[in-house]
């Protein structure tokens, strides 16, 4: 099973990725989640907005790498979690997933988790509307995504609730 989570910078798909991890584990299936953000282009590769590395752009991650990672650890792993910010931009990726979750929070929610967010240090206030705009053009989950999920972001999971979803799949 092929598991893709997308959603919104902040919006909690990494703790969705882990926590659906941990939850087949313990039904005794091998399970492994991928970071799209382990997937950047080298620097060189990816484009500049202003004076940064444009890390909002599907031209950043090398989404042929990922496939073939995907490819080659569904031979060993009976789930595969893959979650990232463009997880729902490259349709060969897409025809992969057999269930799809989407975390939603709102623009006020990003705007306030993205502040409290010093990883990379205090960014500016155009890159942060430039990651909510990079969002809306490419971050959406496609009209033909199949077994598409919406969750709340802003609240806590209902595992009850993801784990009725992937039913079928989870014996």
């Amino acid at each position: 099973m092929i598991i893709g989570i997308g959603g919104r910078s902040r919006s909690g798909k990494t703790t969705l990725a882990e926590t659906l991890v941990w939850h087949f584990r313990a039904q005794n299936k091998r399970a492994i989640a991928l970071h799209q953000d382990d997937f950047v282009k080298i620097l060189h590769d990816i484009p500049l907005i202003r004076d940064r590395t444009d890390w909002e752009t599907p031209e950043s991650i090398d989404f042929e790498l990922l496939r073939k990672a995907t490819g080659f650890l569904h031979q060993d792993f009976e789930v595969l979690v893959i979650e990232g910010v463009l997880a729902f931009v490259d349709d060969d990726l897409n025809a992969l997933y057999d269930f799809c979750f989407f975390t939603h929070i709102s623009e006020e929610t990003f705007r306030i988790r993205k502040a409290a967010d010093t990883r990379w240090g205090e960014e500016p206030v155009w890159y942060i509307n430039h990651i909510w705009e990079s969002f809306l053009k490419y971050g959406q989950p496609p009209q033909e995504l199949k077994n598409l999920m919406i969750i709340d972001g802003e609240k806590p999971y209902q595992m009850g609730e993801i784990v009725e979803f992937l039913r079928h799949f989870d014996k």
